[in-house]
């Protein structure tokens, strides 16, 4: 799931209105629009000014909920989606309030977006502390999940891996989707903002097993390695930081045609780390067929398949890496979107709107406030 950032106008409904006159969306649901009953066509505008009216009466600057619910290409049709988003807003505290949902098919990802107003019709403004995590918890309610007992298998998943530094099974856990914490001799896998369960460093330290470089598998790797670098495009596409992990080395996202070719081709998986706002300095391998986990540098040098982004541009392109199956969302002007650790079947973002002066304004407003 997505929550894009909200906007002082409705927006979200052009946009994806714009998308059903292209037969690229279609609308599945108008709910709680009571005066709107008695025209005979409705246009997008009304919708708007409906979502406007309702909102005027606020202290709310930006106004409008825009989110969307995706999962794993087509593992739910659209009426399953549209269901689920039903049950969110209503766990949310948006089932009274006036909605749209609408399902998209311009991508490969069955996914629906919804629009409404995030101020109820007293004026009051419905209840938004802690979002996101709320948003998990809610939507792993309707779906069943049980996240910590999930967090549990993951664990005994990373363990049958074989690996030869504690970096590697932290890269492998960061894979699955996990923020990492060490404290109090246990490494604490967090998701939804939580701690969802943990295993003691000494149970990780007695699983590392040196790397025999003389292996048969090391050797075909450096192999596959080497074939793919001359057939394929190896410029980063995109790249992000996870610079609120506490360790010395950020695990770090970017892809390429070489990158994704590996996964499809080879169901390997290259997970990146080094400074904050540097290109990536270090990686490793996560060998599916082989199960193991080796230094990227004892396979092929870095340099060898890392080159800038054009421009160096990093903030204004969307996230997306082969190594975490990672959803491509829609891309439009009014709404950059970042993408999100695909989760289960769905995932979860707070989408910041990108703005390079947003920053200096903070800083400005910390100096006079003071």
């Amino acid at each position: 799931m997505k929550i894009f950032n909200s906007q002082q106008s409705f927006k979200g409904v052009l946009y994806n209105i714009s998308k059903v006159s292209s037969d690229r969306a279609e609308l599945m649901c108008a709910e709680n629009f009571h005066a709107l009953g008695i025209l005979r066509i409705i246009k997008p505008e009304d919708y708007m000014d409906y979502l406007m009216s309702i909102s005027i009466s606020s202290y709310m600057k930006k106004p409008q909920l825009h989110t969307a619910i995706s999962c794993k290409e087509e593992i739910k049709n659209k009426w399953e989606l549209t269901d689920i988003a039903k049950k969110w807003l209503d766990r949310m505290g948006y089932g009274k309030q006036p909605y749209l949902i609408f399902f998209h098919y311009d991508t490969k990802v069955n996914h629906v977006h919804i629009v409404s107003s995030r101020v109820a019709r007293e004026g009051k403004a419905i209840d938004n502390s802690f979002e996101g995590i709320r948003s998990y918890s809610v939507l792993n309610q309707i779906l069943g999940i049980d996240t910590p007992k999930q967090a549990e298998q993951d664990i005994i998943k990373a363990l049958s891996y074989k690996f030869s530094s504690r970096m590697e099974f932290i890269m492998m856990l960061y894979s699955m989707g996990y923020v990492c914490d060490i404290k109090d001799g246990y490494l604490k896998l967090i998701r939804h903002g939580r701690v969802q369960s943990e295993i003691s460093l000494s149970k990780i330290y007695a699983k590392i097993t040196p790397n025999d470089q003389s292996s048969k598998r090391v050797q075909q790797l450096k192999e596959i390695f080497l074939q793919g670098l001359k057939k394929y495009d190896t410029a980063i596409l995109t790249k992000h930081y996870l610079s609120y992990q506490k360790f010395s080395s950020y695990p770090i996202c970017c892809t390429s045609e070489f990158i994704l070719q590996l996964k499809k081709d080879y169901n390997i998986d290259l997970i990146f780390h080094g400074r904050s706002r540097q290109l990536p300095t270090h990686y490793c391998i996560i060998d599916h067929c082989s199960k193991s986990i080796f230094e990227g540098s004892d396979i092929c040098s870095i340099e060898e398949f890392i080159r800038p982004v054009k421009n160096n541009n990093f903030a204004e392109n969307l996230t997306h890496s082969a190594s975490i199956n990672i959803l491509k969302a829609d891309i439009d002007n009014e709404f950059k979107e970042s993408t999100g650790i695909s989760i289960g079947d769905f995932n979860i973002e707070i989408l910041e709107e990108y703005d390079p002066g947003r920053l200096n304004k903070r800083r400005k407003y910390k100096t006079t406030s003071q």
